[in-house]
Parts: structure tokens; sequence; C-alpha cells
């Protein structure tokens, strides 16, 4: 009897350790196996649990969990504890697991971790998989069955709080999985008012429990009311709007919008014909625009510049933000437009007028930039406000928006901004309305006359890098070939556009090496022809091409012969005698660089140049200045560092013999110094260029005598820093 109940023991350990474990983030974080819940440990670990669901089936990088977990500056161990609470967690889901190789919950990722989950064992991919399907029902037009598929999503949901009670539950991208569930509620609304007037019950509380958490979204009223409408409740409905209306204009000092409006408008129609009319068309109807491209399915890092977007939505319980402008900045192909329509789908609920996206076509392959009073135009049309662009003028045109735009509360996406005079007509001037702007162009005007902030995007990082191949290639191909996919990262500088197409590459090439890819982009001859497509929109030399065209010509010239430097960074004397410019001229034409993100200033006084971009200059060097100019221009270069390199021996060594040299050919300008200190700072600067000076004039044969000098020169100059 005692061998039988130990058997019988024995076989339901082994049926509750091979059931399925289901896990549970829509609400407060679980994990059960069967029907018993798993005691997953200590608040940091839930939390990590809670990230790692976040971002299943995609990885869960180092860096992210450590950004997250920490609220403030996270301890210098935060690495190592993040890893103990993995191996932790690794042996809590699988108990009997001997080896980590064989794990089948909890798996390595590119610079980080996965948790192997699906539609079956993760609510938050179910609940996204059902809106996924109703969405798609509404589209085949099938509105009841799309009805179904929201309520059948939303039932999912144990509380609006995404890891309620979790320390990172307030984070932003758990709050924006929030944002998941009001848009859902909006959606099935819609759907159910219109073909499922069964579930007008459920949705209603529904719609009361999201108002809980979002008091003062109008759309979600708008709905409340409409719901109450459909069911016969006229009066507690007519209650609902006179209490938002009450508590907008205490609170946030504005009147109801068009959507409120509208609900209350088919409210009182309804009570005016004292008919059991049909149900009224639900509120997406009255024409709030949704323009948002789509969103990125392969979206990664980006952490930093989504929370600085973050600030531009008001603190709860305020009307106004500390600015209603962010435009983001950067270098062709650095991934704005990326950014900006992932944070603006991320924030879309905070926006209940609706969401307007505008290409601005500044840059453009075929297409010139749109005229303002154009763009102004087609936001009027979007908003159905009547009005004649022929028999408008620009002022009356502006004066109009900003009437229409006046207590409405929008989000403008105005991508690809040619300039500051192009966007500065579309800014919204009164609160409500926030508008992201995108440009190859610093838009630093926009700061002093808009109080805009301005967010400079630069390249990812490395884990950046690999967190985007990783969620277009998959973890498993990223792994295999880990080292090769580092390489990649490093030869694209961390470059979206130039990894994307890499990766397109690798998909379209499944039996092709990752090593294969990077061997490619280690070739300088050749890097730019393997980012090469045929796609205007997506080829990285068209791209460049296009910030190039918009310069002057001497900023051309300048662009064009800063790629004969050796080394990416430079400083502005050496810049100028390169160009043989006076430098007046120079920081002209290197600030022209600078707006148009062809160049970057690393430190006060030193430049430096993405290395695809330096790529693309030789190119056009080679075809575009003569032999005799890139000749002269490299010899302006040596005698630049010569003659700098013999003053700073002057300050550092006075007492040491110099080498006697004639005077410098036009156009060179030797940097000068201030002192010993001033000396010994430029010699820290150069101390990898210098030799490499040496080395690179070997190649020019005519050149013998300045080669000679320099390379005494050199010794001179290093021996007092090096002593």
């Amino acid at each position: 009897m005692g061998d039988q109940q130990h058997h019988w023991r024995n076989s339901e350990a082994s049926r509750e350790m091979d059931a399925t474990v289901r896990y549970s983030l829509l609400g407060t974080v679980r994990a059960t196996r069967g029907d018993t819940e798993i005691d997953v440990g200590p608040p940091k670990r839930l939390a990590l649990l809670a990230l790692l669901l976040l971002r299943a089936p995609g990885p869960l990088t180092l860096g992210e969990a450590v950004d997250i977990l920490w609220d403030e500056e996270p301890p210098p161990s935060a690495v190592n504890v993040v890893h103990r609470h993995i191996g932790a967690l690794r042996r809590t889901l699988e108990p009997e697991l001997l080896s980590r190789s064989n794990a089948e919950h909890l798996v390595r990722a590119a610079d980080g971790y996965r948790l192997l989950v699906d539609t079956s064992s993760s609510d938050l991919l179910r609940f996204r998989d059902l809106r996924a399907q109703a969405q798609l029902a509404l589209r085949d037009g099938a509105p009841a069955e799309a009805a179904q598929d929201f309520v059948e999503a939303l039932r999912l949901w144990r509380g609006p709080v995404v890891a309620a009670g979790t320390s990172v539950a307030r984070h932003p991208v758990f709050t924006s999985v929030g944002h998941e569930f009001v848009a859902t509620v909006k959606e099935a609304a819609d759907a159910v008012l219109t073909a499922a007037p069964a579930l007008t019950e459920e949705v209603l509380t529904v719609l009361r429990n999201a108002l809980e958490n979002h008091p003062f979204d109008e759309a979600l009223h708008a709905r409340a009311i409409a719901a109450l409408a459909a069911t016969g409740r006229q009066a507690e409905a007519l209650r609902q709007f006179e209490t938002i209306r009450g508590a907008l204009a205490e609170e946030l000092g504005v009147e109801p919008g068009p959507e409120l409006r509208a609900a209350q408008q088919h409210l009182l129609q309804r009570q005016a014909s004292r008919t059991p009319d049909a149900p009224p068309p639900p509120p997406a109807a009255t024409g709030r625009p949704s323009q948002l491209p789509a969103d990125c399915a392969s979206f990664a890092g980006r952490r930093q510049p989504l929370s600085q977007c973050l600030e531009l939505l008001p603190i709860e319980g305020e009307s106004r933000p500390p600015t209603m402008t962010a435009a983001i900045c950067g270098m062709a192909g650095v991934g704005k437009t990326t950014l900006a329509v992932h944070w603006a789908h991320l924030v879309a609920d905070h926006f209940p007028d609706g969401q307007i996206h505008i290409d601005l076509q500044g840059h453009h392959p075929s297409r010139p930039p749109l005229d303002p009073a154009e763009a102004i135009s087609e936001v009027l049309r979007t908003l159905a406000v009547e009005h004649d662009p022929a028999r408008t003028s620009t002022a009356a045109l502006t004066s109009l928006y900003r009437s229409a735009l006046s207590g409405r509360r929008l989000l403008l996406v105005l991508d690809d901004a040619e300039n500051c005079e192009q966007v500065r007509p579309l800014l919204p001037a009164a609160p409500g309305c926030v508008a992201v702007v995108t440009s190859r162009r610093r838009l630093e005007g926009l700061a002093v006359t808009d109080d805009a902030r301005i967010i400079t995007l630069e390249p990812m990082t490395r884990a950046e890098g690999l967190e985007l191949l990783d969620r277009r290639l998959g973890t498993d191909r990223i792994r295999a070939e880990h080292t090769a996919a580092e390489e990649i990262v490093e030869l694209c500088g961390g470059l979206p556009l130039a990894l994307a197409v890499t990766a397109a590459r690798a998909l379209v090439q499944p039996r092709f090496p990752l090593a294969s890819l990077a061997a490619r982009l280690q070739d300088a001859d050749d890097c730019l022809d393997a980012l090469c497509c045929h796609d205007d929109r997506t080829d990285a030399r068209n791209s460049f091409h296009r910030s190039y065209e918009a310069l002057s010509s001497s900023a051309a010239r300048l662009f064009r012969l800063l790629s004969l430097h050796p080394s990416r960074d430079i400083g502005m004397p050496a810049a100028a005698s390169i160009a043989g410019t006076d430098p007046r001229r120079t920081r002209q034409d290197m600030a022209e660089l600078m707006d148009h993100h062809l160049l970057v200033e690393l430190t006060a006084g030193r430049y430096t140049c993405h290395e695809l971009l330096r790529t693309y200059a030789r190119e056009l060097s080679a075809v575009l200045d003569s032999p005799t100019v890139r000749s002269e221009a490299l010899a302006r270069m040596f005698e630049h560092y010569l003659y700098s390199a013999d003053a700073a021996t002057a300050h550092l060594a006075p007492h040491r013999g110099t080498v006697l040299l004639p005077p410098p050919r036009p156009g060179v300008r030797p940097q000068r110094f201030r002192g010993r200190a001033d000396a010994a700072e430029w010699i820290v600067a150069e101390q990898y260029l210098l030799p490499e000076l040496v080395r690179s004039i070997e190649d020019h044969p005519q050149d013998e005598t300045l080669h000679r000098r320099l390379t005494s020169a050199l010794e001179m100059c290093f021996q007092p820093a090096n002593s």
C-alpha cells in the first residue's frame, strides 16, 4: 500500500511538472503550472518576470533590464543581480533542469534573455492576437465577428494596470501596454454598438473600468454615453455628459471636443424623436483622423529619446505640457521617422481628437518639399474644415488652421521637414495639441522661437544594434553567429537603415552566413554597394545623396575633401588647411555640415563624421575633384600638421633644436598655441593621427622632402610629450 501511495504521489508530481506553465501580465503578474500558482520569489524577480513577458517572444536585453529595474543609478552589481535572478527563475520554472543549455522556458538571447511563450501561454500575446483578429475582421466587413474577438480580448484583463503591484508598473514600457487596453476598449465599443447589441452591457462595464484610470478621455466618455443611450438610459447618459463637461472646465479649462459633442447631439436627437431608434453610429464615425503609418514591428532600443518624447505629455491633472513641440533630428538613415511613429502609437490615446501624419517631403527622392500652405490645407481637409485653398491667402489659411486646432487634442507628426520655415506655420499654438517634427536639419531655430525640444538622434549603441538584428533575424541566428552580428553592427556604425538593409539581405539569403555579409561591409570600396537596393527610400547611398544635394557648393566641396583626412575626427584649423579657405569661411561650411548632420562636434573644436558618410564622401571626391585638387589638399594637410607639430615643439621643448622650415604654401592654417598646456593638449588629441600621417605620406613619393621634414618634426614633437 505504501509503495502504491508513493507511486501515486510521484505520478501526480510528474503530471504537475509536465503541465504547461501559463503567464499573466494583464493585471497582477502570475505564473501557474496546471492549477497551481508558482511562487516566483521576491519583488525584483517578479518585476524581471514581468519584463521578460513584456518583451516576449522577443529578447530582453541586460541593458534594458538594468535600466528599468533600478529607478535610480544602478549599483555596480546590477548585471550580476539580474543574472542571479534569471538563474533562480529558470530553476523555479524548470525544477528538474540539469543544464541551462537544455532550458525550455528561459533561454539566452542576444545580449540578454528570452522567455519562450506563445498565445497559449501568455495572456498579453493572446490579447494582441485576438485584437489583430478583430481588426482583420473589421477590414473584411465582419463587425459582429470583430466585436466578439474584441470583447474576448478584453476579458483577459484582470485589471487596467499592467504588472500591477510591481515596482515597474508605472514605467513607460508598461503604461504603453495600458494604452493598448484603452484603444481596444474603444474599438470594442464601436464594433459592439454597430453590430453586436447583446454585448453592450459587458462593453459598458469595461468602458467604466477604463474611465477610472483615464477620467478625462473624451473618446471613452463619448462611447460610454452612446452605450447608455443604446440601452435606453438616456437620463444617465445626459448626466455622464454634464459630469465630464464640468470636469473638463474645472480641471483643464477646456470645453468638450467634437467627439464628445457629437455623442451629446446623438443623445438629444434620440430624446427629441421619442422613438426606439437604432443605436447611434459609433463615435469613430465622426471623422476623427487616425493617419499614423504602421508601427515598426522590429523597433528596438531608443529608450532615452522615447523618454524625452514622453515628457511632452502633460502630467496627470495638468492641461498644458512644458512644450508642445519636439523636433527629432539626425543624419540620414538614423531612424527619426521610425522613432516618431513608434512614440505616436504609444501615446495615441492621449489625443482623442485624432492623429495626423504629414510627409513634408523635405528630402523626398522624387517630389519637392511640401509648401506650408499645402500642408495646412491637407490638415484642414482631414479635419473636414471647409476652405478654398485657391482663393484663400496664406495668412487666412494659417488663421483658419489655428482656429481648427483650438479646443482639440490632436497629435501632429510632421515628417521630414526641410527647414524651420516650412514647419513654423504648422506648429500648434494652443494647449491640447502636440507636434513631433522629424528632420535631417538641426532645427535649432524652433527651440528659439517656439520653445521646441530638440532631440538629436544618435546611431544605435552596440546593444541596440544587436537587439534590432535579433528582432529581424531571430535569436537562433544571432546566437549562432554572435561575433559576426557584432561585427555587422560595428561596420554599419549603428545606423538603423544600414542594419535593416543588411538584415533584409540576410533574410533573403538564409543560407549565407552572417560572416559573409560582414566581409562585404569590411571592404571600403564595396560597403555602400553592399547596402544598395533598388528602392530610392531605403538605398543608403541615395539617402546620403539627398542630404549632400542640399548643401551649398562650398560646404559640399569641404565635405568631399574632408574624406582625404586619415582620421574620422579633425580640428577646425586642419579642416581649413585641407579646404585651403580662410577660417571664417571654413567655420561657416562646418556649421552648414553640422546643420545637415553630415558632421558632428564631438568636443569643443573637434569634429567627426560617420564612417559610412566618409565612404560616400570619398566616392564623391574621386569623381568630382580633379587629381590636382586632391593632391594639393593632401599637401596642405601634411604641411598643416608639419607646422603645427613644429609650433608645439617650440612650446614644449624650446631648448631643443628645431627643423628650419620655409614658409607654408598658401591656404595652410597651422594650429596656434597659447602656451605649453595648449600644445600638450593638442599632442594628446593627435597622438594616434600623427604617426599615421607619416605612413600616409609614404604613398606620395613626390613629397619626399615634406616626408623627411614631417618625420623629423614629429620625432621632436613626441619626445617631450613622452619624456
